[in-house]
């Protein structure tokens, strides 16, 4: 028998529509033994013992666990960016922000997930969205200036294309060790479709990947 897994993106904290009230309204209709989740060991131990800032994600698996039984993994253990990187990223938000085409894609997506939230997050414009903020951004960056930041926004996309990759072997893995029959995986709505598209170009024939939200 396959493994149900539903794919739900999301953001990371709580915008308009998209709470984690809704999120955990979603989670309670699927009832999943196992709770897949974009978030570091480290950070859920500290969320457990409240030295950690909550997320959207982790509120609402908070107030899952009172009323469904489910296993909690979390699935980013790739390692973090250096600090310079992160830095030079900063740099270029700010010169992003500055951009008049950047900034209308970028509050169009945001004036979306407020209004319709989930809906939107889970859907082929919320993909629209990011692939014309990505467009945006390769065409602003050779134009600051400096090579470095060409060389450092390639890092930081090689990065994330590596976290993605590491989270779903995550899930590979567990999923060779462990028997259940229904699960979820939360992940920002920025990786969906990429984690789509590995999903589809790399199948296991152990799971039944649903896409959709849950009626």
């Amino acid at each position: 028998m396959k493994i149900n897994i539903h794919l739900i993106s999301t953001v990371h904290s709580d915008k308009g529509n998209c709470t984690s009230e809704s999120l955990f309204k979603i989670l309670n209709r699927i009832k999943p033994d196992v709770v897949f989740c974009e978030a570091s060991i480290k950070m859920y131990e500290e969320f457990k013992i409240g030295s950690n800032q909550s997320t959207l994600e982790l509120n609402s698996i908070k107030k899952l666990s009172e009323f469904h039984s489910f296993y909690f993994v979390p699935v980013d253990t790739y390692p973090p960016l250096s600090t310079n990187i992160r830095n030079q990223i900063e740099e270029i938000k700010i010169s992003l922000k500055k951009d008049e085409k950047f900034t209308k894609v970028w509050r169009k997506n945001e004036e979306h997930t407020h209004l319709l939230g989930f809906e939107y997050l889970n859907s082929d414009e919320n993909n629209k969205q990011f692939d014309k903020i990505l467009k945006r951004i390769n065409y602003i960056i050779p134009r600051l200036g400096t090579s470095e930041y060409t060389i450092t926004f390639k890092k930081w996309l090689n990065f994330h294309d590596n976290r993605e990759n590491t989270m779903l072997e995550n899930i590979n893995s567990y999923i060779e060790k462990n028997e259940f029959e229904n699960a979820v995986f939360l992940c920002g709505s920025a990786h969906r479709k990429s984690i789509t598209n590995k999903i589809n170009e790399k199948k296991n024939t152990r799971l039944k990947w649903n896409f959709q939200l849950p009626e």
